[in-house]
């Protein structure tokens, strides 16, 4: 039997032993088998609630959603504490940027907190042997698969032109081609694991479904519609 549990996201009960914070982190454990999904946001956050769960013993694999921050937080506790490969697409290391009030901010995986902790920095121009980059879709373990296909086919989901990143010397919108998203296939159907869902979750969903030939049971994860208007929320329930 699957078994999800959070690690990180923003919400926590007084009475829970675990810490709350924004960003997002997932353990998925299957038998033998250990995923984890994105890396939340502070190191110090991600790796209380790891330990918790008991999360870092025996990781076989980590995704990233995609190269934002707030889920690759914890990168340099999974580095230095665990042997477990990390799977993300190539374009997840490119400069990230927010553009809010007329000024650009940077929101990309923090490198260099990840070579104070491990001397190991994905964003080298070689990557390290852990690191995999993912472009198609692929079964990472049994019934659960990485899935980079997101197609970008509903008008109402446009790209957010606030999210930039870095091109030589020049901000141009971020097209989140490295949004990655988890799928696990169970006997109820499809479970979906997305991170932010930058492409859109009706993009996503529809794409997963259009691939895999299946329905969908359960979405889990990041929808980013906090700012969506009245006619997008409509259009996706």
């Amino acid at each position: 039997m699957v078994k999800i549990s959070c690690v990180v996201e923003n919400t926590a009960t007084f009475s829970s032993e675990f810490y709350a914070e924004h960003g997002l982190s997932i353990l998925i454990e299957d038998g033998n088998t250990k995923v984890l999904f994105d890396a939340g946001n502070s190191p110090e956050v991600f790796k209380k609630n790891m330990e918790l769960l008991n999360g870092f013993e025996n990781l076989n694999q980590v995704v990233l959603s995609h190269g934002h921050y707030d889920h690759t937080g914890g990168l340099a506790y999974i580095l230095k504490d665990t042997s477990a490969d990390i799977l993300m697409h190539e374009k997840a290391i490119l400069s990230k940027y927010i553009l809010r009030n007329g000024k650009t901010k940077f929101i990309g995986t923090n490198g260099d907190c990840i070579t104070k902790k491990s001397s190991i920095n994905i964003n080298d121009q070689e990557k390290p042997e852990r690191v995999e980059f993912i472009s198609k879709t692929i079964e990472i373990a049994p019934h659960i698969y990485i899935f980079p296909e997101i197609s970008l086919k509903y008008d109402f989901e446009e790209l957010d032109p606030s999210f930039l990143v870095l091109d030589k010397d020049n901000f141009i919108m971020d097209s989140f081609e490295d949004e990655l998203v988890l799928v696990i296939k169970t006997d109820k159907g499809l479970v979906v694991l997305s991170g932010c869902g930058h492409r859109g979750i009706v993009n996503t969903v529809s794409s997963v479904v259009e691939y895999f030939d299946d329905d969908v049971y359960a979405v889990i994860g990041g929808t980013h519609l906090v700012s969506a208007d009245e006619d997008r929320l409509n259009k996706t329930s």
